[in-house]
């Protein structure tokens, strides 16, 4: 009926361009919805609706699985929106359904210390960092094969210096943190939907997840201070999304939905498949009787008691599967449950949901243009099968400056969050590679003493990234956007520096025997000199016993081998310390990686001067020296994450 409605309207032959009108598509597995609206001050208000069944099966559990066949659906409602408009629509708004759906909660703190006031857009990047975090941990503890895309988040707390706040936004303090609730889909249904809808000329606008988009427009921000569970019934899934404490707090998904009602149907029917879709529906319009004809061709007749009791077992399997999840995702009974949906309508089922989760038979309700809420439908009635594709349309319109964006990489297309200043290092990133691989390092230096004077061996340098973005040399600061393309070939670290103990002494005149001591042991002329070695070169009756068997010594060279300036000073010891391991940091804006320190040790900030060409010894360079933007030493300890700077300062001649 209502698709007969909408053909009858008048079409318009002026064509608009679609500027900031919305254009959303619920792409379900029975059906395609589309509706057109735009946003007043105050609301959202809708235009035009369409709905067109697939022709024959196209998909399944909410998934594309013939993207052509699917296309053609979704060119037929595009086409019949352009007509009762007059808009030629460019840009689509969507979501996914949650096969295959997994969740990551997520919590990020932000130093804003340094910052007058928290803008939209740092709120923004802020956001996207946590919803990243989420990513990686979903990444590092998933299957890497499966590649999975965010397709929507909700925010559950805001912390500024501990307290919580509705926002942060306009506000001024020391610490901010997010905390979230991500929702990823594997690679493979996403890909699908934008597959369809570049082969009807559609940019996507935005992306959502289909429970995400109906809680945004039956359970917006005022009313989550209140336990609700709202279930998205579609003919392939049942997705949920629950509220509590002003928030949306978990996500979930049943594979059982309206499908597993109509093939019941068929079997008790003698039905085809649509026949079964009309009979389900002609339950719910309120008719004692109706007709339907089986696959024999002959017509019958029954009551919608009688096919109600007849399907009952069904429609408690539904049930059942609803609330288990309702229940898993909320950990105990909600306050409220909306069902929203096509499968929604199927009779009885909100009464036996009820019943399983022990509330009152008014605090399940069946959605409808009464639930919509910052909706002007003007004065349309529409179903529960209408709450997820205006949902779609509002979400689009309160997730404006979210991009979701499609950037090609070496050839392999790579979807992501945007904060419109993506740049290639951050993409890199996203995309797996490794500090090392977009910035290099020179080979890692040594560093080391003999008898008590710094001597410094520098590795080799190292081959930058090659990049180019669009064709066009780039670099990794160079912003990218929708519709780039990204090469890169990854850099190549210098050799490690590397020598010997007797390679070390071979520079020193020749005198009598003497002993060769490393950190307070004696060593061969075959050992490799590691970085921070102190060594000790003394005369051999300084530190032997009588007792002692010199020649036997490793670390006796004689003066055959080598000479030495003599020092009798005490031989170094040390005690080992605690253990420590590899870091990664930055210096002078670069990204280095340290391997951890031979024994173990905290990494110091002298270190750091292997990466540089400073020397101590020159007489005429002053330096500054920062860790973190503060003062430092080049005893202080180097952490994980730190940002250091070495600034040379030339002096100026007397």
């Amino acid at each position: 009926m209502i698709m007969q409605k909408n053909a009858k309207k008048q079409t318009v032959n002026k064509i608009e361009e679609q500027g900031e009108r919305i254009f959303a598509l619920d792409i379900g597995t029975r059906t395609v919805v589309g509706v057109v609206g735009e946003q007043t001050e105050d609301e959202f208000v809708l235009s035009e609706y369409v709905v067109e069944p697939h022709s024959k099966r196209a998909m399944s559990d909410g998934q594309i699985e013939d993207v052509r066949q699917v296309a053609k659906i979704v060119a037929k409602v595009k086409g019949r929106l352009e007509e009762m408009t007059g808009i030629k629509l460019t840009k689509v708004s969507i979501a996914a359904a949650g096969r295959a759906l997994k969740t990551g909660l997520t919590k990020m703190e932000f130093d804003i210390s340094e910052r007058e006031t928290i803008t939209a857009d740092m709120v923004k990047s802020m956001e996207i960092e946590t919803v990243q975090k989420a990513q990686d941990e979903l990444n590092l503890a998933g299957d890497e094969k499966i590649a999975f895309y965010c397709v929507g988040y909700s925010v559950i707390n805001y912390l500024l210096d501990d307290y919580k706040m509705l926002s942060l936004e306009n506000h001024k303090g020391s610490m901010a943190s997010i905390e979230l609730i991500a929702t990823f889909l594997p690679g493979v249904v996403v890909d699908g939907l934008y597959s369809v809808m570049s082969l009807n000329g559609l940019s996507v606008a935005g992306m959502t997840l289909e429970p995400i988009a109906a809680m945004n427009v039956v359970v917006p921000p005022e009313i989550r201070a209140i336990n609700i569970a709202l279930v998205d019934i579609g003919a392939g899934t049942s997705d949920i999304a629950v509220s509590r404490d002003g928030s949306v707090v978990a996500y979930s998904m049943a594979t059982t939905a309206g499908d597993e009602i109509t093939e019941e149907i068929i079997k008790l029917f003698f039905v085809d498949f649509a026949s079964a879709e009309e009979m389900k529906l002609s339950s719910t319009g309120g008719k004692k009787e109706f007709e339907y004809r089986d696959i024999f061709g002959l017509t019958q007749k029954i009551s919608t008691t009688e096919f109600n009791r007849k399907i009952d077992h069904a429609v408690e399997h539904l049930a059942s599967a609803v609330c288990e999840h309702i229940l898993s995702a909320n950990k105990a009974s909600p306050a409220a449950v909306f069902l929203v949906g096509g499968g929604s309508l199927i009779g009885g089922l909100n009464k036996k949901v009820a019943a399983k989760l022990g509330l009152d038979e008014n605090r399940v309700a069946i959605g409808n243009h009464r639930t919509l809420r910052g909706v002007d439908t003007r004065g349309r009635e529409l179903g529960a099968e209408f709450i997820t594709p205006i949902g779609i349309a509002l979400t689009a319109i309160l997730n404006r400056g979210y991009d979701f964006s499609t950037i090609t990489l070496n050839d392999e297309k790579i979807r992501i969050f945007d904060t419109k200043k993506l740049s290639v290092f951050e993409l890199l990133t996203l995309a797996g590679y490794k500090t090392t691989d977009i910035m290099g390092r020179s080979g890692r230096g040594i560093n080391y003493t003999v008898n008590g004077k710094r001597k410094l061996i520098k590795g080799g340098n190292l081959t930058p990234a090659e990049i180019t973005v669009n064709s066009q040399p780039a670099s990794v600061n160079t912003n990218v956007s929708q519709g780039d393309i990204v090469q890169f070939k990854p850099a190549v670290s210098g050799e490690r520096a590397s020598i010997t103990l007797k390679e070390v002494v071979s520079d020193f005149g020749v005198i009598d025997d003497v002993s060769v001591y490393v950190n307070g042991e004696m060593k061969a002329g075959t050992y490799e000199i590691n970085p921070f070695d102190k060594i000790e070169i003394v005369a051999a009756d300084a530190v032997i016993s009588e007792a002692d068997d010199i020649n036997e010594m490793p670390g006796k060279l004689s003066a055959n081998e080598i000479g030495f300036e003599l020092d009798t000073d005490n031989i170094y010891t040390d005690t080992k310390p605690e253990e420590y391991g590899e870091i990664t940091l930055s210096l002078n804006g670069t990204v280095l990686t340290l391997d951890p320190t031979p024994d173990r040790a905290p990494h110091k900030f002298l270190e750091l001067l292997n990466f540089t060409d400073f020397d101590l010894t020159n007489p005429v360079a002053g330096y500054t020296l920062l860790l973190n933007g503060r003062e430092a030493s080049f005893n202080d300890q180097i952490r994980d994450g730190d940002t250091a700077v070495i600034e040379i300062i030339e002096k100026k001649a007397v």
